[in-house]
Parts: structure tokens; C-alpha cells; sequence
């Protein structure tokens, strides 16, 4: 079988369908479940292994996944561009056109696209639909992004031979909101990255003295900066927690700018100027993973997820996890997560005193995670999406 990949994702700075997009690439070139992948660059058609270690260069704080600085700078200029008042349907043209000419000139190709919409192809193709908050939640996307879905979607989804979501939660709001017949929607787990794991002090010593920081003295979240993903809440409960709280465990942030998030940024800088919440930005994955297992408390206080990718690798890091009820997170945690039934900075703040406070349930919590969390892995994630493959090839 020979795999046509959508590499769009993989361009820098890695979010949520980039990182899953990477975790296939990955597994499927180790095993041998594919012949051969080929990647759209969007500008260019990659060898499977040569867009891999472009992007695990990237992931490693070294060059950009797209090659160099320049491709850097027109991967930020094509996302200016494309919130312009109908740019995105001009860019996404050309792409179509460029794709198609290639992909369709690869005998027996299957075309997986990881970012939802399909480009125009005559073999048999699969789309990953990651979630549906562009319909649940539309005044947390950018305007663009919200018609370029629903217009394209739609048509993307009636024309795949199989579609992929990554909880059954999303699974079921396809079969709602869309006539799809039941078996053509499958839900796919997706995994954990090995890095992920419990380490010591002194295995985290080194990152985290470079950070200012202390092992097991600090709450983490890891998120784009965007309203979906709760963090004013985050920020409210945090100013109700006691003053000896915030300042034996700041509160760490990581993750890169989003969109709509201007009072958020304003409430952020208020935050940090008191001294106990920093802000570090984009962390290249190898120090990610060390911030993670060094943490006291993850918390995680989205109001909705597809999947939820930064709970499962806090759970594998054998680190006590703080979310949502009713959500993906509370899916696949299965009662392995501390869970905010409310959504107030009431609960949110009493969950992490509770935390903060204990030793005990903290190791309790921890434990639960740990244990639920082995269930999942990349490798399992890309047995499953080949098995949907041989279903349709």
C-alpha cells in the first residue's frame, strides 16, 4: 500500500493534528504496515523519511520542520494571508490544484488527510476529523476558519471512504450533525509519545534549573493560548487559591499564541506581573516532556477537546491530571482524572488545594493516571488507522 500524507500540519509550531500527523508518519515508516508514504508539504512532495526528520529536528529545538528560517517565515506569512477576507479559498486552490496532479499520478495510492478536509483525489482516501468545535463552540475560531469548515467539510466527509475520529464522543456528534452511515465513522485512540514517563529529581534536575524551576514544585498547563482551552478559568481559581499555595507551586504555562485570545493575553500579564504564573511559550518536546514529569499537578480545564493529547501525556508521566467532565479527556481517563463537573474557579481552585495540599492524593491520583494511561500508545493508534486502511484499498 502506498500512503499519501497530508504534511500540511507538520509545519511549525506543532499543534494537536500536527503532533498526531507526526506519531503516524512515525510508527508507519518503523513498521510495516505501509509500502511507501509520500508527504504534501503543501509546497512540495517529501519522501516520507525525509519529512520526518525534518519535523523531529524541529521537535528537538533544532531547524525548523519546514527546512529552514525562510520557510519559516512563509509559513507565518501563508497564515496572515489566510485569515484575509477570501485568501483562504484562493490558497486553498492552488494546493488542490497542486496536489492533484501529483497524488493522482501514484498507482495504488491511499490518501490519508490528518486536517479534516480532503483535497481532490480519485483513489481511495480516509479524513481524520479531530473535533466539531467549529459548530460547539464557533465564537472561540476565527471567522474564516468557521465558513472554510463549514462550506468544505460537508462535502469532504460524504466523499471519504472511511472517516477517522479520535473519541467516540466526536464520533457521535459526526453521526449527529452529519448523515453518514454508522460504520463509515471509526474512532481511533491516539497514543502517547515514550518520552512521556515518570523521572526523579535528579533525572530532571538540569532542565528545570534552566527554567528556574524545582522538581514537584509547580502547577503545569500545556496549551495554545485560545479561550476553548479554559485558562482564564484557570486564572480566577488560581487567584482563590491561598497565597502560600501560589507561591511554593507557581503556575507554568507553555504553549503558543492562538486566536480571539486578547483578554486573555491582558489577564495572563496581569497575572505574571504578581510574580506566580510564568508564561514560557513554545517548548521543543525533549524539555516538554522533562516539564511534564517534573510537575506536581497538570491541570487541563478545557471545555472541549477531540481528544485531548496533553492529559493522556500527563497521565503517562505519572502526574496527577485536573479537567473537564462530559468531555474526551473524561472519556479516555475513565476515572483516572480529577474531574471539574461545574467548570467554576470555585471547583477548579478547591480540586487544586486538594492536590496542593496532600502528598497523599496526590500519589492516589497519580497512580490512577499511570495505570489507565498504558493502554495507549502511537503504536496501537497506527495498527488501528491501517486496519481501517485494508478495509478500503
Amino acid at each position: 500500500m502506498k500512503l499519501i500524507l497530508n504534511a500540511k500540519a507538520l509545519r511549525p509550531p506543532l499543534t494537536g493534528v500536527g503532533n498526531y500527523t507526526y506519531h503516524l508518519l512515525e510508527q508507519f515508516l518503523q513498521g510495516d504496515h505501509v509500502d511507501e508514504v509520500t508527504c504534501f508539504t503543501g509546497r512540495h512532495w517529501l519522501p516520507g523519511a525525509e519529512q520526518l526528520d525534518l519535523t523531529t529536528r524541529f521537535r528537538s529545538g533544532g531547524e525548523s520542520g519546514s527546512g529552514s528560517r525562510f520557510d519559516g517565515f512563509l509559513s507565518g506569512a501563508r497564515d496572515v494571508v489566510s485569515a484575509l477576507p477570501g485568501a483562504q479559498a484562493v490558497f486553498s486552490s492552488l494546493m488542490e490544484k497542486r496536489f492533484e496532479r501529483t497524488a493522482n499520478a501514484i498507482s495504488g495510492g491511499l490518501y490519508h488527510e490528518t486536517n479534516y478536509v480532503l483535497m481532490p483525489y480519485a483513489g481511495p482516501c480516509v479524513t481524520t476529523v479531530h473535533d466539531l468545535s467549529y459548530i460547539r463552540f464557533p465564537q472561540y475560531h476565527a471567522a474564516h476558519l468557521v465558513e472554510w469548515l463549514a462550506r468544505f467539510l460537508p462535502e469532504s466527509l460524504a466523499r471519504a471512504d472511511r472517516v477517522l475520529t479520535v473519541s467516540n464522543i466526536v464520533r457521535e456528534e459526526l453521526l449527529q450533525h452529519f448523515n453518514l452511515p454508522e460504520e463509515k465513522v471509526c474512532t481511533v485512540y491516539e497514543g502517547v509519545d515514550p518520552s512521556y514517563q515518570p523521572r526523579t529529581e535528579a533525572q530532571t534536575t538540569d532542565v528545570l534549573s534552566s527554567l528556574g524551576l524545582q522538581h514537584k514544585r509547580y502547577v503545569l498547563l500545556s496549551a495554545t493560548l485560545e479561550p476553548r482551552k479554559g485558562i482564564d478559568v484557570l486564572l480566577d481559581a488560581w487567584s482563590q487559591l491561598p497565597q502560600r499555595l501560589r507561591l511554593e507551586y507557581p503556575l507554568i504555562l507553555t504553549g503558543s499564541y492562538g486566536w480571539r485570545n486578547e483578554l486573555l493575553v491582558k489577564k495572563l500579564a496581569i497575572h505574571m506581573k504578581e510574580g506566580t504564573v510564568r508564561h514560557l511559550g513554545y517548548v521543543p518536546s525533549g524539555v516538554l516532556a522533562v516539564l511534564f514529569s517534573g510537575a506536581t499537578v497538570f491541570c487541563y480545564p478545557s471545555v472541549y477537546e477531540g481528544f485531548g493529547l496533553p492529559v493522556l501525556d500527563a497521565m503517562r508521566s505519572g502526574v496527577p491530571v485536573i479537567c473537564r467532565a462530559g468531555t474526551s479527556m473524561a472519556e479516555f481517563s475513565d476515572g483516572a482524572c480529577l474531574l471539574c463537573d461545574t467548570g467554576e474557579p470555585e471547583e477548579l481552585a478547591a480540586h487544586l488545594e486538594s492536590l496542593l495540599d496532600s502528598e497523599h492524593n496526590c500519589a492516589l491520583w497519580a497512580g490512577r493516571g499511570l495505570h489507565q494511561a498504558a493502554q495507549f500508545s502511537w503504536k496501537r493508534c497506527a495498527q488501528e488507522t491501517a486496519a481501517v486502511y485494508q478495509q478500503i484499498s
